[in-house]
């Protein structure tokens, strides 16, 4: 159960990190086979986690403005940790054990605060033209 627990929580992240994340990229990242992916994300619905998908290759993502754990991190710290996200492959044997999971929890939380971030300057652009 708790691995169960563990991967599900893993799915939330890659879906935050990566929208349009295909259910055959989960399986590789969680290590597990594609149909336990779509039964893990049954479940997910089940727990009434705002999860879709957008339709034959296009992958997951959330409905909504679901999000887990915002960070509070810099344009500047943003930037660098996509610049790093290339080169991820290439260094994967050279990285210490866990940095990839700990790297996408990361990114899960960055891509949701800069969608919020550009929402709420919409929204204050929308605010100023009716002025």
């Amino acid at each position: 159960m708790t691995d169960r627990l563990i991967r599900l929580m893993r799915i939330i992240t890659l879906v935050q990190a990566r929208p349009g994340i295909l259910a055959r990229e989960l399986a590789e990242r969680c290590g597990t086979s594609e149909r336990t992916i779509y039964r893990d994300m049954d479940a997910l619905s089940a727990m009434h986690i705002p999860i879709t998908h957008q339709g034959r290759g296009r992958g997951y993502t959330f409905i909504g403005h679901f999000a887990m754990y915002p960070l509070g991190l810099t344009e500047e710290e943003v930037q660098a940790l996509y610049k790093f996200l290339p080169l991820m492959d290439d260094l994967k044997m050279a990285l210490p054990d866990h940095f990839e999971s700990a790297y996408e929890k990361v990114l899960a939380a960055v891509y949701k605060q800069s969608a919020e971030k550009a929402e709420i300057q919409s929204g204050d652009r929308e605010l100023e033209s009716e002025m």
